[in-house]
């Protein structure tokens, strides 16, 4: 009688564990959806200054590019860069080889400012993914970017950091999103999907279908990115000639060097 009375009292345990389980799975998945809704929401909204039209920094326009030479000594290259006062400043990268895909994109954005290397050492690392907050920072320099009062205010943004007024200016021009309604995404790895969208938006997001016709990874992109990442495919600004561009792995210094090359040749409505 005892034995059946504690078989009961278990069973009676799981089956009250199972309803807080359950209980529990569909308050996370509500509090997902609103959580969706509001990022939403926010991507959405659209402010004054948004409407605005951008300029970029043009390949062969605004920016010439180094001379680019191989550095027979310590391997990579060497890039000159032909100043406008008339001086010349040299960049040596060991980890760039000249024959690489990357090469041309690596010239273009040092010689407009827009990337440099990393630290004391001579290498640019093609293959480091970018932080999202190293992004805004570069798309504010490719835009012609200036200090603005943020539509957005973000927990992980405090005013006086060196990205304050990238990330503002990326926000209130609706380039890049935050992760969630407070917070931009600090510290976090920018995706190629994401990346794709900034500049997407950058070229003032064309007309397209959304299909993802013959793209590789088509069941990988999120519902949200399928336009940018569909007009990428299609304008020719991705192909998988030079890598391979998965929607959900973190996007490298070189592919994004390689975009705003790319990008700087293309001529669209509003950029």
């Amino acid at each position: 009688m005892i034995r059946k009375r504690l078989k009961q009292i278990a069973l009676l345990a799981l089956l009250v564990l199972a309803v807080v389980l359950i209980h529990n799975r569909v308050q996370l998945e509500a509090e997902e959806a609103a959580h969706e809704a509001e990022i939403a929401v926010a991507q959405t909204e659209e402010p004054d200054d948004a409407q605005q039209s951008m300029t970029v920094i043009r390949l062969g326009n605004d920016t010439a590019l180094a001379d680019v030479a191989e550095n027979t000594e310590r391997g990579g290259i060497d890039l000159t860069v032909h100043e406008a006062d008339g001086t010349e400043t040299v960049y040596t990268f060991t980890d760039v080889a000249i024959d690489s895909w990357y090469v041309d994109a690596v010239n273009f954005v040092v010689s407009a400012n827009l990337m440099k290397g990393l630290g004391d050492e001579p290498i640019f690392h093609p293959e480091y993914g970018i932080l999202r907050e190293e992004l805004a920072s570069i798309l504010y320099r490719y835009t012609n970017g200036e200090q603005v009062t943020p539509n957005y205010q973000f927990e992980d943004v405090p005013e006086g950091e060196w990205y304050y007024d990238c990330v503002s200016w990326v926000t209130n021009r609706r380039l890049m999103s935050g992760l969630t309604p407070t917070t931009f995404g600090v510290g976090e790895y920018m995706t190629c999907e994401q990346a794709l969208i900034a500049i997407y938006r950058l070229a003032g997001q064309p007309e397209t279908d959304g299909s993802l016709l013959d793209y590789p990874y088509a069941a990988k992109v999120s519902d949200y990115a399928r336009k940018a990442v569909d007009w990428a495919w299609k304008s020719g600004l991705i192909t998988e000639k030079e890598c391979v561009w998965y929607p959900p792995q973190a996007i490298s210094r070189a592919q994004v060097a390689l975009l705003l090359t790319r990008f700087s040749t293309m001529d669209f409505e509003k950029n």
